[in-house]
This record gives C-alpha cells, sequence and structure tokens, in this order.
C-alpha cells in the first residue's frame, strides 16, 4: 500500500504486464534471415543518403558523429557537445549522419537540430532527470510480470513532451535534406544488435511519432531493470549490450559508400568521425576476495561490459586508417573524446541518476571541450591510465 499512496495511479500504468504475440523457434530463424535482408537495406539506404549529402555539401567531406551508452553519463556529452557548439574556432559541425546506442539515441535528435535551444533542452534534460525523468521503483515486480524492476511513467512522460509535433516538424526538415539518425537496439530473440533509422520511423503522423518514442524507449531499456519493448513481435532492450558505440558502417560499406561517390564524380571525400563516450572506459577499482563466488561473478559480469570500450574504440581506429589506406577516393578521420577514468571517485557516480554528478561532469564535458586538447588517444584494455591525482 506504500507504493500506491506514495505513485498513485501512474504507478499501475506505468507498470503493466508485458505480453508478445505467440511464436515458435523455426519463425524466429526466418525472421533472422529477414533481419539479415533488413540490416543490409538500412546500410544502402544510409549510404545513398551520404551520397546526396556530399553532392549537396560540395565541399569534400561528410560529418559523423557516434554517441555511446552510458545512463546518467551521457550529462559528460551533453556538456561537450554544448562547449563543442559555443567554440569560435572550430565549431560542431551540422552532422550528416549521427548514432546513438541507449542515452546516446535520447541525445542523437537534439544534436541533429543543432541549435543552441535544442542543446539547452537536452542540458537541461539530463541536469533534472533524477526529479524529471529518472523510473521510480516498482514495488510490485516481484508479483507482475513487466520484466523489469522500475516503473516507467515519468520517463514515457518525458519522453512524450520532448518527441512531440513541433520536434518532430524540425527534425523532418532535417531528414528531408538527407540528414539521418540511426539508433542501435538489441533483438533478445535473435541475439542481435538491430540498428533503426530514425529518418525513416518520424514520419508526419501520429504514428510516426508513436514509432520513434517506442524505438528510442527500447533502445534505453537498461536489461534486468527497464522493462523491455515489444517491437514487430521481437523482445527489444538497450543497444549497449551487443555494442556501446554504433559504427554502422564496415570495410565493404565504405567501398560501397566510395564507389557511390564517384559514380557522382566525387573522387576525393573526407568522413569526419567523431565519437563521443558517455561512460568511462574502465571500471571502478575493486579489491576482489578471490576465494568469493559472488565477487569474482560480480566482477567478471562488469568487466565483460567496460573491456569492449577501448577495444571499439581500437577498431574504428583501425577501420578508419584502413579506409583511408584501402578505399580509393575516400579518406576518414577519426576523433574521440572521453570522460576520465577516475570519475568513480566522485559521489554519486555510481547512482542510476544523481543531480549533483550529472552538473559536475557536465561542467567537465563542457571545459574539455572548449580546451586545446578536445580530442583523447584511443583507450587500452591492457593499460589503465593513471590517476593524475596519484
Amino acid at each position: 500500500m506504500l507504493g500506491l499512496s506514495l505513485f498513485g495511479l501512474p504507478m499501475l500504468a506505468g507498470c503493466a504486464v508485458i505480453h508478445r504475440p505467440p511464436t515458435t523457434l523455426p519463425q524466429i530463424a526466418l525472421d533472422a534471415d529477414a533481419a539479415v535482408r533488413t540490416e543490409r537495406a538500412t546500410r544502402d539506404s544510409v549510404i545513398a543518403r551520404l551520397v546526396r549529402r556530399a553532392v549537396v555539401r560540395g565541399d569534400g567531406t561528410l560529418d559523423v558523429l557516434m554517441l555511446s551508452g552510458g545512463g546518467q553519463n551521457g550529462a559528460f556529452g551533453t556538456g561537450f557537445l554544448r562547449g563543442w557548439q559555443s567554440r569560435p574556432d572550430a565549431p560542431m559541425p551540422a552532422f550528416d549522419l549521427v548514432t546513438g546506442i541507449s542515452t546516446g539515441a535520447l541525445q542523437a535528435p537534439y544534436v541533429m537540430l543543432g541549435t543552441a535551444a535544442a542543446m539547452d533542452t537536452l542540458t537541461e534534460l539530463y541536469l533534472h532527470a533524477e526529479e524529471r525523468v529518472a523510473p521510480s521503483i516498482d514495488w510490485f515486480s516481484l508479483v507482475r510480470r513487466t520484466g523489469g524492476l522500475v516503473n516507467t511513467a515519468r520517463f514515457d512522460r518525458a519522453l512524450a513532451e520532448s518527441v512531440s509535433g513541433p520536434f518532430r516538424d524540425n527534425l523532418r526538415r532535417a531528414f528531408d535534406a538527407d540528414r539521418q539518425i540511426v539508433v542501435g537496439t538489441t533483438d533478445f530473440d535473435l541475439g542481435t544488435g538491430r540498428t533503426w533509422s530514425l529518418s525513416d520511423a518520424l514520419d508526419t503522423t501520429t504514428a510516426g511519432l508513436t514509432r520513434t518514442r517506442q524505438l528510442l524507449k527500447a533502445a534505453t531499456a537498461i536489461p534486468g531493470i527497464f522493462p523491455p519493448v515489444v517491437i514487430d513481435g521481437h523482445v527489444h532492450g538497450d543497444g549497449g549490450v551487443i555494442t556501446n558505440v554504433l559504427p554502422l558502417l564496415d570495410f565493404a560499406d565504405y567501398q560501397r559508400l566510395a564507389a557511390a561517390l564517384a559514380a557522382r564524380g566525387l573522387r576525393d571525400v573526407t568522413v569526419r568521425v567523431y565519437v563521443i563516450m558517455n561512460l568511462m572506459a574502465y571500471p571502478a577499482l575493486r579489491v576482489v576476495d578471490p576465494a568469493s563466488i559472488k565477487q569474482i561473478v560480480a566482477r567478471t559480469n562488469v568487466l565483460l561490459f567496460y573491456a569492449h570500450q577501448p577495444q571499439t574504440l581500437e577498431l574504428l581506429d583501425l577501420l578508419s586508417r584502413a579506409v583511408s589506406h584501402g578505399v580509393p577516393g575516400l579518406r576518414v578521420e577519426f576523433h574521440v573524446a572521453t570522460m576520465p577514468a577516475d570519475l568513480w571517485n566522485v559521489p554519486g557516480s555510481s547512482a542510476l541518476f544523481n543531480g549533483a554528478f550529472s552538473k559536475h561532469i557536465d561542467a567537465l564535458g563542457f571545459a574539455k571541450a572548449r580546451s586545446a586538447t578536445p580530442w583523447d588517444s584511443i583507450p587500452s584494455a591492457f593499460q589503465r591510465p593513471p590517476d593524475p591525482k596519484r
């Protein structure tokens, strides 16, 4: 009764039992084959739009931004983006493609708009997330099968208020100019990632708005905490399970891009790739008891997630070098901004949402983007950087 008296009707509305349409393993196998074709079609569409953007721009440049996951740590990325936008010497470009995972998916539409007003709104969402956006505990999760531990009514309301008619119309103008947003989810049935083009989902209809909110909610649904989202008959959750950065294009895709550009007479194009890591590249330091199975398993789960952050960045750097040297007509510049590795020592860093911590890292991100060295070297999974305070 305490939960009802505290949260009332929104708790009941925000934590309905989750259902999925009946299916079978043979049907899932057929869906897996269809998903391969869908993924190929999505990438081909992205490439075609990039080509049209390159023709319109006419300056031999394409700008791609990749926003990582990281929950409340997205406040660092938001501060960095705002600081980058305010630089008089090298301001943030109008991106041709923005990809987002988890909290990065929520950031992507605002960054696509790129206005001071859009960035201020995004900043407010993070700095006041604790009281305006953060989900509350679902006290009935043990008896009502929702697939999560939290009530998302407040999150749903914030998403509906943000991704609304005027916001949609502004984004549609960007999409109509072939600028694009792609976000990633995890398909738990297929055991793979899934990419979604918001440029296609967000049409001028109410259904398009609903679909876009559904995709953004799925993209940020932390497994075991947020309820998963059933999309097109499949169970979807946070794309960070698969990868915390969404590169989207592989070497063969860059070859396709170069061929399509050459067909339009563009044989010298630079793709500037920027990655903003909304997450520390390393977990907190721990003294682990080797005799404790519980501690070993818990630490392993943490490391399995964090270890692929630097490895993903290393692979993206290698991909950029390979394309620059091995794909005629294309050159890739790679830039990455990472969070300081010692932020685990700051109070509130391990919380799901903490307003004071969000303000702290927002200020760090802003100052970093405005500094003489906004971009970092690639971190290594085998070499933790020294703590500057030691």
